[in-house]
């Protein structure tokens, strides 16, 4: 039962993300494209295109190890690749001293140029990830593997807000 159920949970997210990709491109949605475009400079979008295909691979992998009842890996994945500690949450994440001298140039660039509720979004999402990188470190081989798949959802529901409300050009 276990099985089936992060079966249908995978093929879900797999018809989703086919889904959103299509409407991206057109063709299953005619409405005129809301989101607010992002003018980035070159570097800068190739940089966070590379970001959200790591993103994307980390999720990949992540439900890959929830299949095989290995939530230690899920969670690791998730916390050294998209939580808020990883590399990839700099520019999401505010230095406390309100300077950009602790982040890298890249991620200073990213911060200076992503809009407030972008970096919001991408926050909470690097947020989501460490909480799900909690739950699915507890999973016991074999153990209840809901929790950590609606702990999951989070992560993703943060990635298709962003995705819903921006566009990178």
């Amino acid at each position: 039962m276990q099985r089936f159920t992060l079966g249908a949970v995978a093929a879900l997210f797999v018809f989703a993300a086919a889904q959103a990709a299509a409407q991206m491109h057109g063709h299953m949605d005619m409405a005129p494209d809301e989101r607010q475009q992002l003018d980035f400079p070159p570097m800068m979008r190739a940089h966070m295109l590379g970001n959200m295909r790591s993103h994307f691979v980390a999720l990949q992998e992540i439900i890959a190890a929830l299949a095989s009842s290995d939530g230690a890996k899920a969670g690791r994945i998730a916390r050294e690749r998209l939580g808020v500690e990883s590399p990839n949450a700099a520019a999401c994440v505010k230095p406390k001293d309100g300077g950009m001298t602790a982040m890298g140039d890249m991620a200073a660039m990213m911060a200076h140029h992503m809009p407030e509720e972008m970096r919001a979004i991408g926050l909470t999402m690097h947020e989501s990830a460490s909480a799900f990188a909690d739950v699915a470190e507890k999973i016991p081989p074999g153990g209840d593997l809901k929790p950590a798949l609606a702990a999951l959802a989070q992560v993703t529901q943060n990635c298709a807000a962003c995705h819903a409300a921006y566009k990178l050009r």
